[in-house]
């Protein structure tokens, strides 16, 4: 699906993958071939077509920023419930709004990432590891708890594994992480040797002018004394 206008495709337009070429992506177009470029990749949405069953109250998760043809904007992310279908295809929520029959992306909500539920608060909680270690750290652990007011529950194949990895910090790891500490000591006296270096070395300018104000002060003073002394000669003399 194309979020922004790439060449004859407008917003919102849908197409089938052809192919990946040096260039970027082919896209078809019903017919009609449509290359987007790989500085413009971030326009499309990639989707697998799945059908599904829907019914009043089923919950939906939204999968894409749009504006709906009644005005109203829909946000990736969000959480909808279903209040009935049109013949048309389009979907009515409960909240008033209704989803266009070309919006497709959403996939049932029932169940959300740990990731997708930043910003969402529920009152209870059902959280599912999946012992993998790079989905789960301290940061995103904490996410995960946060979200329910009155309670969590927890459900892990590995308590010793879940313990270990939300211990992490989580964050990007830094181009100093990746060399060792004995790097990291040689880089830190280097740095301070520098700074030294550049500490004394402001010094010695700032002295050397102080230097040459002073050396220009006194040759002054000294030609200050000698103009007063001929003036007090040629006074005496008369």
């Amino acid at each position: 699906m194309f979020n922004q206008p790439i060449g004859g495709a407008p917003r919102g337009a849908k197409g089938s993958l052809v192919g990946v070429v040096k260039r970027g992506v082919v896209i078809d177009m019903g017919g009609q071939w449509q290359l987007v470029p790989q500085h413009q990749l971030d326009r499309i949405t990639v989707c697998q077509p799945r059908k599904i069953s829907l019914a009043t109250g089923d919950r939906l998760q939204l999968k894409a920023n749009q504006r709906l043809s009644s005005g109203v904007a829909v946000a990736n992310g969000e959480i909808v419930t279903v209040k009935g279908v049109h013949p048309d295809g389009r979907i009515a929520l409960q909240d008033g709004r209704t989803l266009d029959a070309a919006y497709r992306q959403f996939v049932p909500g029932y169940v959300v990432t740990s990731y997708g539920s930043q910003g969402k608060t529920m009152d209870y909680v059902l959280f599912s590891d999946s012992a993998v270690r790079a989905a789960t750290n301290r940061r995103q652990w904490y996410v995960t708890i946060s979200r329910g007011r009155r309670g969590i529950r927890i459900f892990t194949p590995d308590k010793i594994a879940l313990r270990e990895n939300v211990l992490r910090a989580g964050g990007s790891p830094l181009a100093l992480d990746l060399i060792g500490h004995e790097r990291i000591r040689q880089f830190q006296s280097r740095r301070q040797s520098n700074r030294w270096q550049r500490w004394t070395r402001g010094w010695s300018i700032r002295a050397r002018n102080i230097l040459a104000r002073v050396k220009s002060f006194q040759l002054t003073q000294l030609a200050n004394i000698e103009k007063y002394g001929q003036q007090n000669h040629r006074v005496l003399r008369h």
